[in-house]
């Protein structure tokens, strides 16, 4: 009997390990750039980029995304790899660490942490670009 209940919970626990990555192909505006660094949980320090319409887009195909930045003025075309709800932008690496994907209502959010401890206190690097369809 415990060996079924056991099956049972990881066939349905690997439901949740086996996300669908939300459709992030065309081009998105970018909206805004926030990082924030938090060490031993208390915010130290807060950068927020607002761009205005048109200034930043980021134009995503199966393999590759390309980012304009300065009205068009400057562009670069990168690989990427999608795996469920992850994005890895950029050459592959050993211990990359990704974007987690996630929509919320038109917006397409890229989210990433880093996490280091510094001085024996833990710190928290958190980037969250918000992009609009």
């Amino acid at each position: 009997m415990k060996h079924i209940l056991l099956y049972a919970m990881l066939l349905l626990s690997g439901s949740a390990f086996c996300q669908k990555a939300p459709d992030i192909k065309g081009t998105w505006k970018a909206i805004s750039k926030i990082e924030t660094e938090t060490t031993e949980g208390a915010v130290t320090d807060e950068d927020k980029e607002v761009y205005k319409a048109g200034e930043k887009t980021y134009t995503f195909t199966a393999e590759s995304v390309t980012i304009s930045q300065g009205f068009g003025k400057h562009t670069e075309k990168l690989p990427i790899q999608v795996q469920g709800n992850q994005l890895f932008i950029g050459k592959s690496k050993k211990n990359k660490q990704p974007y987690i994907l996630s929509v919320k209502g038109s917006h397409l959010l890229l989210t990433k942490t880093k996490n280091k401890v510094k001085k024996g206190k833990t710190q928290i690097e958190t980037e969250v670009v918000t992009l609009e369809k």
